[in-house]
Formats: C-alpha cells, structure tokens, sequence
C-alpha cells in the first residue's frame, strides 16, 4: 500500500495493471470492504485508503465528504489516470456522488453500491421507520464511541447494518487480522465520518452526467431498494442491478457478482493512459 499526503491528510492507494482505470472508493468503518473485488478487475484498478483509515496516521481535523472527493480528484490527478470508473459502496457513494459533481472531467462511470441509508437520500416514506431502527442503532454506536468502547459501537452499527452474523462474514474474507484491523478503523468512522456525512448536503443528481450503475442486495431492506429506485429516477442516465442473495455485504460475500455487473455495463469510451 503506498500513500501520500493531500491536504494534510494521509491517503492509501495502490494502483495495479494498465488500461481503462477503475477508482475503488469504500464505505465507512473499515477500508478493506474491497480488497477481495480488486483483484477481480481487469484494466488498471486504484484501490484508494481514504484519509482516516491508514492505520497510524491520525486525522486531527474533521474531514467533510467534500473532502475526502477532493482526496479522490488529487490522486487521480496525481497518477495521470484521466477519467475514471468510480466504484463505491456505502457512505462511499456519498463521496462518489460529491466526486461527480466536482471533477466532472474525472468520472468516465458512476456505480453506487448499496447507498447509505441517510435521511437525505432516503424515499421520504422510509424517514421514520429507518429512524426507529437503523438510526436508533447509529445512537446506541455513536454513545458506545463516546465512551471509548469502539468495538461496542462497531458491533451495534454493523449488526443493524450488515446483519447479525457479520463477524463470520468479516473473519471468513479477511480473516481474524482483517476483522481486528476493522475494529480500529471504525474509531474514525465513528468520531470523524458520521458527524460530517450528518453536515452533507447531497448534489442535485441531476447535474451527473457520467453513466450511473446502481447495485443492490436482492436480501437487502426495501428502504435500499425505494432509494435506489429513486435515486435512478433523477440521474439523467442510469441503470440498476440486482445482486441474488447479497445483503449490504455484498462487496464481501459476492465479489464476483460485482465484478461480473461492472464488466457486463462497461461503456465503450477508451480511456487514455
């Protein structure tokens, strides 16, 4: 993993193979939710470790999403890429989003994996249920973070998120190591990354140009499906894609299928190196 400093602030990156590029942007909590898809891509694929989530290099700043596009844009910029495939998942998609607005000329393709659950984003109709839920489990995290116990939080927001049994998915892809390395990196998701995803406003989806692929779990909540549905709806060009049998692990559990989902919606626009 090789790093460098933008804005000071420590971001990750490796940059593999030749050819059409492919950004990798992960979701929240933990940066390894694409390890297992990288290596699944062909072309040239940058899997970027967002500031905050580089191991011992500390983010003494809060870091607004707008940020972390911006971290995105400068390493593209900085490798030459031109413009890109954007894949993210999650609250990553946020970042996405913010990234396709901003640098335009960087974003060959959009595709928003499970996008987060935020008020924001959500069919209106889903605001209270999501509340009385996934947002009750964000505040039972958000206080177990506040009293220092991070592994608390971690497991009180994935369970909610990802499901109960997210601790084997998590030690069976990345391993005991991997599912340790996660539990430290969610201290800056949730002291850093969730107040400012609260502070976002999200880009009218209308001024995205680029392709947008929208990926789904079939096991998902029908509140990710109504958000995809209406997110689809307002981008001036996108399609959806169903995952069978994947939840908001999907980047995890069905690898492959994602993969087989980007190449199967691969615009034909070559990308210079």
């Amino acid at each position: 993993m090789n790093s460098t400093t933008i804005d000071g602030a420590t971001v990750g990156w490796t940059d593999t193979g030749a050819g059409e590029t492919t950004l990798l942007v992960h979701a929240g909590v933990f940066g390894a939710w694409f390890e297992p898809l990288a290596g699944l891509l062909g072309g040239r694929v940058i899997r970027m470790l967002r500031a905050g989530y580089t191991g011992g290099a500390a983010v003494r700043e809060p870091i607004e999403l707008a940020g972390h596009a911006a971290h995105a844009a400068a390493l593209l910029d900085r490798l030459g890429t031109g413009p890109a495939t954007v894949v993210s998942h999650s609250s990553g998609c946020a970042i996405a989003l913010q990234l396709a607005v901003d640098r335009p000329d960087l974003v060959a393709r959009l595709v928003l994996s499970e996008p987060p659950l935020i008020d924001e984003l959500l069919d209106p109709a889903d605001l209270a249920e999501v509340r009385s839920t996934i947002g009750a489990a964000l505040g039972g995290a958000m206080a177990a973070a506040a009293r220092g116990d991070i592994p608390a939080a971690f497991d009180a927001f994935n369970s909610a998120v990802c499901g109960h049994d997210y601790r084997a998915v998590l030690t069976g892809v990345l391993g005991e190591d991997g599912l340790a390395r996660a539990e430290r990196d969610a201290e800056f998701f949730f002291t850093n990354e969730v107040p400012a995803i609260g502070r976002w406003t999200p880009p009218d989806p209308a001024r995205i140009t680029a392709p947008v692929l929208l990926v789904q779990g079939a096991d998902s909540p029908g509140a990710t499906h109504r958000l995809i549905g209406r997110l689809a709806a307002m981008l001036p060009d996108a399609r959806v894609t169903t995952i069978a049998g994947a939840n908001h692990l999907l980047p995890l559990t069905h690898p492959a299928e994602l993969a087989n989902a980007l190449s199967a919606s691969t615009i034909s626009t070559a990308v210079p190196r």
